[in-house]
């Protein structure tokens, strides 16, 4: 692809509208972290950058683009060759675009209203003129966005709360807000509060829509000849009917996200009240029937996945890919009874890739195993009708030096450390991502990214505001305080670049401890189901407690899978979860 002709010609449209710089957002209309196609079309059309997270600013004479350190390694390599540059957000010495535009005075700046949050509009705003323009009518084509069948994910089997038991809770927190109306941009929320679910996003089985409450009724924006049945107590209008409907309501009180609703929409209500959306903690907060079904999948992840680790263990792989790897993968989790699909695209990663920490590979671009690779990294997940699944393992394939033992180790102390933790009740993810961190701080090591998210039940696998990061990030909906009922992964790790890498994954789930005159105190219960590769381990570096911590750890995954296999799997189950010792 000619990058450099596609920015003559973007360049050439920004001076006949008048504007010194265009911005470019990853998003959609409703701040989804990875959009449909058909949204992320423009940003891949003018950039080669293939990742999440970024900002790419085109001004007359340069090309920028900004992500985060997950892709500090592969970004450049996907920009070699074009007259980009890469900068790394959230480093000290890096400008944020933002500021970048302000001191270079790049106005009047192009951008698009409806991907932009109300919030950073009026930050851009403080510094010069911002017009709501887009080009992607530039594009030859863009993809279609999809219009097939939504459908009901009401049945009392896996919900704890029905749409109208959800919409008047979500209604009384509009009262104690002073509001009239709510109203709901984010896919995952708008998904939660009607049980209802699309696949309208790949992996995730959400579907383009707006929600507005208000105090006696509920009204969908969604296609809807894409619904054969109703939702009790909503009203669903046509998808592009929003606009003319809020500007028909536009003085009444309505509560709003200005962190996540589109300032296309925003600027529409004269009496807008700013606010996180009442689902965000009820959807972070899981039910009992929902833990229930999430643990259900969670050992029918661990199958799966046990099936990988024996077709490791049983077949040579050298002249394998790690495409071949994926497909692999796929087909053992496709035997299970509930699985519907992959929660996000299958990062396997061998050698050196797997330092690139969201490295993926594709049936045209990845590398062939030999005799001379060390491991595969294999961060995977589902999307079962019981719920949403989040693993990551690191594999020896190979001889391991004593460099990699030492920082696989590391790893796991990080994994347990956050694991074995015990906090008072008001702690946040910000206090608690200490217990991780500090193991890889004292070697003078640190991951670029959080240490952890939230996890969606049948939805979003990186789900707010619960999740583990050591400092609050513009853009990432976390930090807030810790409840039960909360799954978050820990996925600490160590990348070396050109050499390896490693990452080790659980999902846990916040539960009681105890309580007594000091307070409530919480802990987790870890609800992932799979072996972990010990031989990669020097039993040196951990202490009696760690290797207690495993041992009890396999054995919870034997009692959870045994039931499940037989035959040559419960033999490599037995063989991967027995008892680890000192020699």
């Amino acid at each position: 692809m000619d990058y450099e002709q596609r920015l003559i010609q973007l360049r050439k449209a920004m001076k006949e509208a008048g504007i010194r710089a265009y911005l470019i957002l990853t998003g959609d209309p409703h701040h989804s972290e990875e959009p449909a196609p058909y949204y992320a079309a423009e940003r891949r059309y003018f950039c080669p950058f293939t990742g999440d997270n970024a900002y790419v600013l085109i001004t007359e004479e340069e090309a920028l683009l900004w992500s985060d350190g997950r892709f500090a390694v592969s970004a450049p390599q996907e920009l070699k060759g074009t007259s980009y540059r890469f900068i790394e957000l959230y480093r000290p010495e890096n400008l944020d675009p933002y500021t970048y535009l302000k001191k270079h005075h790049l106005y009047p700046l192009g951008t698009d209203f409806s991907i932009l949050s109300p919030e950073d509009l009026s930050e851009l705003e403080k510094a010069g003129e911002v017009r709501d323009i887009s080009f992607a009518s530039l594009l030859p084509s863009r993809p279609a966005l999809s219009n097939d069948p939504l459908w009901d994910f009401s049945n009392p089997q896996y919900q704890d709360l029905t749409v109208q038991e959800k919409i008047e809770r979500v209604r009384q927190k509009m009262r104690e807000a002073g509001a009239g109306a709510h109203l709901l941009t984010s896919l995952d929320d708008i998904a939660y509060l009607t049980n209802v679910r699309g696949n309208d996003i790949a992996d995730t089985p959400v579907f383009y829509a707006y929600l507005y409450i208000d105090l006696t009724g509920a009204f969908l924006f969604a296609n809807p000849s894409r619904l054969s049945f109703s939702i009790p107590g909503v009203t669903v209008e046509p998808y592009d009917h929003i606009v003319s409907f809020l500007k028909e309501r536009s003085a009444v009180p309505t509560l709003v996200d200005p962190k996540e609703c589109n300032a296309k929409l925003y600027r529409l209500l004269a009496n807008p009240i700013p606010g996180a959306a009442p689902s965000k903690l009820m959807k972070a907060i899981k039910g009992p029937k929902e833990v229930e079904n999430i643990k259900m999948a969670q050992a029918e992840d661990g199958v799966a996945l046990l099936k990988f680790i024996a077709y490791l263990e049983e077949h040579p792989i050298e002249g394998k890919n790690e495409w071949d790897l994926v497909q692999i993968l796929h087909s053992f989790r496709a035997e299970g009874k509930h699985f519907l699909g992959e929660s996000f695209t299958t990062i396997a990663a061998v050698g050196p890739n797997a330092a690139m920490m969201h490295y993926a590979p594709s049936e045209e671009k990845h590398t062939t195993i030999d005799a001379q690779t060390l491991q595969l990294l294999l961060d995977s997940g589902g999307q079962y009708l019981a719920g949403t699944t989040d693993t990551t393992r690191t594999f020896l394939l190979g001889k391991p030096t004593e460099e990699f033992i030492h920082d696989y180790t590391l790893t796991m102390k990080s994994l347990i450390a956050l694991s074995s933790s015990v906090f008072l009740e008001g702690s946040t993810g910000v206090t608690i991502d200490m217990m991780a961190r500090e193991v890889m701080w004292k070697e003078h090591l640190d991951y670029k990214c959080g240490t952890g998210h939230g996890i969606g039940y049948l939805n979003v696998v990186h789900e707010g505001p619960n999740g583990f990061r050591y400092r609050l990030v513009k853009g990432k909906n976390e930090g807030c305080v810790f409840a039960p009922g909360m799954i978050t992964s820990i996925e600490p790790g160590v990348y070396k670049a050109n050499k390896y890498g490693i990452r080790l994954e659980n999902n846990i789930l916040c539960i009681p401890d105890i309580s007594n005159d000091e307070g409530n105190f919480y802990r987790f219960e870890t609800i992932t189901y799979v072996p972990f590769e010990t031989k990669a381990l020097d039993l040196s570096l951990l202490t009696d407690q760690e290797i207690a911590w495993l041992n009890d750890y396999h054995k919870l995954v034997y009692e959870k899978l045994a039931p499940l296999v037989d035959g040559r799997l419960l033999k490599i189950l037995k063989e991967k979860t027995k008892i680890i010792t000192r020699q």
